[in-house]
């Protein structure tokens, strides 16, 4: 029994094919609905670009610290 020979799909005709199928949602809806889920799940963590969420992690850290240095003086 010999079996034919197989060619990788290319990558996107793969996703099309998802998309079509219903498998992955693609689109400004699809989108809108995981920006919800993950506000509703992380609140404003990752709000705005990963530069700015360091910052702010950053700028936290910094106030905790001088916090700490306060009270230890």
């Amino acid at each position: 029994m010999s079996y034919p020979p197989v060619t990788p799909m290319p990558d996107h005709e793969r996703v099309l094919g998802q998309i079509q199928r219903g498998e992955v949602r693609a689109g400004a809806e699809a989108a809108r609905e995981i920006a919800a889920r993950q506000q509703e799940a992380y609140g404003s963590a990752f709000l705005g670009s990963p530069a700015e969420a360091l910052r702010r992690q950053m700028r936290a850290a910094a106030l905790t610290s001088l916090g700490e240095l306060k009270g230890a003086a």
